[in-house]
């Protein structure tokens, strides 16, 4: 057991890097049978309730009632509350959410009981996002205002973030698009402030659904397919279920009907996997509508009917008013107006239900009681700086009183202005050292850019028409000399063969050290240029470009096309990959870019102490152009190269 401590570290970075290995599970749970330290055992149920959330509702759900039997058993209130807490996130990953609000309910009431704020402010949390689910749009957006204000005096801005996002998500149920829309852009904020993957791609759904409700289709695909690449590199599977889904909306709202259903069934299968009964009837909606629209009105019907049953049966109102409303669509376009008219009738009472008066006066009263609590909180600050001012002007006054106050306040001022003298000259200084390091890079990466320029101009000038007039001179020989032999013969053609893949060799080289295409088409034509001379036999390589229809700054895409061309290279020489994926997406703010491949991976915390200059390459042309790079490797999982570059 001496092992165990180190075991137990090794596991514990595994989860909070997110990783989903069964091996690592597997070793959690032996830990946890083998040890006889109750505390210890606790907490590895807990992870293992967790982990196994996303990906087998079964061991999740096993898991959380075999924690709160030890807590119980050990009388920890607190333990048991977080026991609690378990099941419902359990529960609630796949939509069970009467169960769920059951036991985020009894962890609330007990948390609050014991006084722990922080996380009674979680329990308010989970609480608010299953009202909403279940159609409760009032008490879920008064529980997310509660949660949010415990969350801002603990400054915990992780959690904001994702109690912003859900505020978006009521807001824009009740039309409120600019109050939707700051939710969303203030939680995209703050989780690229903190760091967090996984919130960014929950704020990235977010904005997708405030691009759908509006209508503009296209930003909205662009959200999805961010949400989705980060949703993929933390293998987080119910939430790609919802981003397949999303995608699958956004293709059926464009008319490609083949696409959206792809996506539908990917989301299904994944639903059906985690026992989701609500996405599952979510999906069956979504799959109904796209049969409508392919004219195939029994398919449609059959699909429609079948989510119809299971929102009835989960209680989910708002998805039951969904589905009405296409039901009552298929049957008007099929001219049984009988049961078009029964449909609508059904989703105009849910709306009734769920869109009352009172309804909506109270969502606009807790919005105006949050803005207006806020501005008193600010005017109180205010005032308590106005009271320390005056104290500090009062004590000011008094000691002016004393002989040599007047003497002291000159050498205190003479102070203040020498401090503030040294602190500009120094702040210049730095802006002047930032400037010239600027200034450096660009001369450097614009003399390694002439000089390939050079090089290749020479290589095919000079070194090019060498070749050709020794092939040219070569051929003209072989008419006039006469051979003694079949081996002479064979001898000289394999020389002039020779010659003639030197040529090609020659001409590769000087345009890939300065590709024409580059200046004359744009990134992603040059990118598309270069990887289809890449034999694909050896290296299977996947392009996705979006936004880039608009020319880039010049240097700009100089420099990214060198990155790619780094990193394929380095792929190339190192990775021993058969499939690599490029991705290039360009939205208001800037360009991101993966490259991913299926090869050997490396030690991702070991990057910074590679000797070699193709990361250096990399790291320094990005930091040229204000990025950020990120590599992403496990021995033998791959390797995944994230940039970001604003514009």
């Amino acid at each position: 057991m001496k092992y165990l401590p180190a075991l137990i570290l090794f596991i514990s970075l595994h989860f909070q890097a997110k990783s989903q290995n069964q091996k690592t599970l597997d070793s959690l749970t032996q830990v946890a049978e083998d040890t006889k330290d109750d505390r210890l055992r606790l907490k590895i149920l807990g992870d293992l309730c967790w982990s196994y959330g996303s990906i087998d509702f079964d061991k999740a759900l096993f898991f959380g009632k075999s924690e709160l039997q030890l807590a119980e058993r050990l009388n920890d209130s607190t333990s048991i509350a977080l026991a609690y807490s378990d099941i419902g996130n359990t529960y609630m990953r796949v939509n069970k959410l009467k169960d769920a609000l059951s036991f985020h309910l009894k962890s609330y009431a007990l948390r609050e009981n014991l006084g722990l704020k922080a996380q009674a402010a979680g329990s308010i949390s989970n609480i608010s996002i299953i009202y909403k689910q279940l159609g409760n749009y009032k008490d879920a957006l008064n529980y997310m205002h509660r949660s949010l204000k415990i969350y801002e005096e603990e400054n915990d801005e992780a959690k904001q973030a994702v109690v912003l996002n859900n505020i978006g998500n009521v807001y824009l149920i009740y039309q409120k698009f600019a109050a939707a829309k700051e939710s969303y852009q203030r939680a995209i904020s703050i989780a690229r402030k903190t760091n967090s993957m996984s919130t960014l791609a929950i704020a990235y759904g977010g904005m997708f659904k405030y691009y759908y409700h509006k209508a503009d289709y296209q930003n909205a695909l662009k959200q999805a397919l961010i949400a989705e690449r980060y949703l993929k590199s933390l293998n987080m599977q119910s939430d790609l279920a919802t981003v397949n889904n999303n995608i699958g909306q956004v293709y059926e709202k464009l008319g490609k009907y083949e696409e959206a259903m792809k996506y539908f069934k990917i989301s299904l299968d994944f639903r059906i996997a985690m026992n989701d009964q609500l996405g599952i009837a979510s999906c069956y909606k979504n799959i109904g509508a796209t049969y409508t629209q392919l004219n195939d009105y029994v398919a449609g019907e059959k699909y429609i009917d079948k989510s119809i049953a299971i929102f009835k049966a989960q209680g989910a109102k708002d998805y039951l008013r969904e589905a009405y409303d296409l039901l009552g669509a298929l049957f008007e376009q099929k001219q049984d107006y009988a049961n078009a008219l029964k449909s609508y009738k059904g989703s105009v009472e849910l709306k009734d239900s769920i869109y009352s008066k009172e309804a909506t006066n109270k969502i606009n009263e807790l919005q105006i009681a949050y803005e207006t609590e806020k501005k008193a909180q600010q005017i109180i600050m205010l005032n308590k700086e106005n009271e320390i001012q005056k104290l500090i002007l009062f004590k000011r006054n008094v000691s002016l009183g004393v002989s040599l106050g007047a003497l002291l306040l000159t050498i205190a001022l003479g102070f203040l202005v020498f401090k503030n003298l040294k602190i500009k000259q120094r702040a210049n200084l730095q802006k002047e050292i930032i400037k010239q390091q600027d200034l450096a890079t660009k001369s450097i990466l614009y003399a390694e850019e002439n000089e390939r320029k050079r090089i290749s101009a020479d290589l095919h000038d000079g070194l090019g028409q060498l070749f050709s007039a020794v092939k040219m001179n070569l051929s003209a020989l072989s008419n006039e000399l006469e051979f003694k032999n079949d081996v002479d013969k064979t001898t000289f053609q394999k020389t002039l063969n020779l010659v003639d893949e030197s040529c090609r060799e020659v001409r590769a080289i000087s345009h890939q050290m300065a590709p024409n295409v580059l200046l004359k088409s744009g990134l992603a034509t040059a990118v598309r240029d270069f990887i289809n001379k890449i034999d694909a036999r050896k290296l299977k390589i996947n392009l996705e470009t979006v936004g880039l229809q608009q020319r880039l700054d010049q240097n700009v895409e100089t420099v990214l096309y060198r990155i790619i061309q780094e990193s394929v290279n380095n792929v190339i020489k190192h990775a021993n990959a058969n499939t690599l994926d490029i991705q290039l997406i360009r939205d208001e703010e800037g360009i991101n870019a993966t490259i991913e491949d299926n090869g050997l991976g490396f030690d991702a915390t070991l990057a910074d102490k590679f000797d070699g200059i193709g990361l250096k390459n990399i790291r320094s042309r990005v930091e040229y152009l204000k990025g950020q790079v990120d590599f992403s490797s496990q021995q033998g999982a791959g390797t995944l190269v994230a940039i970001y570059i604003p514009l």
